[in-house]
């Protein structure tokens, strides 16, 4: 019995191991793995960003989303194209403006979420 007792405890101590390598295992592999969203939207910041100063004024996010807008083809595309120009730009300033929530007149990358 006591051999038995002796052999539990150590394949006790041996899954606890175990659990404890995947865990590590896991959550080095969690560190390693980007988050795909998040890059894609800071590629999008650098790319709207054109002069690399690390914000987005009105001018850099007007330029971007028109040309994104053409990009996508489409429904979105052709009912911006329908609009007047004053319209457009309405429209764009509205979005700057939501995504600028505190008001500083540019936009960080905290504040980018070109989709949302």
């Amino acid at each position: 019995m006591f051999r038995t007792l002796s052999y539990l405890g150590g394949f006790v101590a041996i899954c606890g191991v175990v659990m404890l390598a995947m865990n590590a295992l896991a959550g080095a592999a969690r560190a390693q793995s980007p988050d795909p969203q998040q890059d894609r939207r800071l590629a999008s910041f650098q790319a709207a960003d054109t002069n690399r100063d690390g914000r987005i004024s009105r001018d850099e996010f007007e330029a971007f989303a028109r040309a994104r807008i053409a990009a996508s083809g489409g429904m979105r595309a052709a009912m911006f194209g329908r609009m007047d120009p004053d319209q457009q730009k309405a429209r764009l300033e509205e979005r700057f403006f939501q995504m600028d929530d505190d008001h500083k007149g540019y936009l960080t990358p905290a504040d980018w979420h070109p989709q949302s």
